[in-house]
């Protein structure tokens, strides 16, 4: 009886010590397949502003603008609204896993200028792009309007008086060359009046003479910005080019003879004369959005004063 409790207690402690599911541990069933990973949950609560520097930013997009992202931080969910220019920014990844990319990441990013209602309009101007060089691509169209007399085929033109003419008219458009640097042709075309009276003793005669001159030129010209990545909408520049000065100069002299006043003598003449010109001036735009501005310039050409309105063609 007891050899026989015996064995039954030492078969009872080697199922204890030798069995392959102990207590505490248990040996994993691999037949049973992996269960899949457990997928991203949507509705995470944020969006993510991928920024073209590798800044990620973590919000909730209130509006995608043309010139401006505006989100509030997670953080202060009742805050204020922040913003980041949208031409800083790559892409955005919502919180319903729909990504949407703004940018390639190697495009430039353009200088921002303040504008009237946006802080953020483009500087047309500074909104250049070298790899859209094309003609009427990312032009400039100038109209300017020339006071005081300038250039002058007259000769001694300095001793005659002058009357009031029709303001000179400038017609130019200019396209980046480089950075700060433009190339453009310029036109322009106007009228100078001149007029003088001369009495002579000896022959007791009395001499008027009224000439006119119509003026046309054709500039090349390079134009300089002074001012690098400035946030000023007040810009100055310097332009000089060299062209071709075209002038039909037509005279027409009285003479009365003071001895008998019936008898008047009228000759005219005409006379064309072409040469090279060149221009020299410093003036300054002033933006009033991202596609016209007003200058005004003084120097040498056509005219010393000059004022007008430019166009940024798309």
């Amino acid at each position: 009886m007891n050899r026989t409790f015996t064995l039954i207690f030492i078969f009872l402690l080697s199922f204890v010590f030798f069995s392959p599911c102990t207590y505490g541990q248990q040996t994993p069933d691999t037949t049973r397949p992996a269960l899949p990973p457990t997928p991203v949950p949507t509705g995470a609560g944020f969006d993510v502003i991928i920024k073209k520097n590798g800044e990620i930013v973590y919000g909730l997009v209130k509006e995608v603008g043309l010139d401006l992202i505006i989100y509030q931080r997670t953080d202060i969910p009742d805050g204020p609204y922040y913003t980041i220019p949208r031409v800083e920014v790559y892409a955005i990844s919502y919180r319903n896993q729909v990504k949407d990319i703004l940018a390639p990441m190697d495009a430039p990013l353009t200088p921002n200028l303040p504008g009237i209602s946006n802080p953020y309009d483009r500087n047309p101007y500074y909104d250049y792009d070298l790899t859209r060089r094309r003609l009427f691509g990312n032009g400039i169209l100038r109209f300017g309007l020339g006071f005081i007399r300038g250039v002058s085929k007259v000769k001694d033109a300095d001793e005659y008086s002058t009357s009031a003419t029709f303001p000179k008219i400038s017609i130019g458009y200019d396209v980046y060359y480089r950075k700060n640097i433009r190339l453009g042709l310029q036109v322009a075309f106007g009228t100078n009046k001149f007029s003088n009276e001369t009495f002579s003793s000896y022959d007791s005669t009395q001499s008027t003479g009224e000439i006119k001159e119509n003026m046309f030129s054709v500039y090349l010209y390079g134009r300089y910005d002074l001012l690098d990545n400035s946030t000023s909408a007040l810009r100055p520049y310097i332009t000089a080019g060299i062209g071709i000065n075209s002038s039909h100069v037509s005279t027409e002299n009285t003479i009365n003879f003071i001895s008998n006043m019936d008898q008047v003598l009228l000759i005219k003449s005409g006379a064309r004369a072409v040469g090279l010109g060149i221009i020299a001036r410093i003036g300054a735009d002033y933006y009033l959005n991202q596609n016209i501005s007003v200058f005004a310039d003084a120097g040498f050409g056509t005219s010393v004063l000059n004022i007008g309105v430019s166009y940024r063609l798309n």
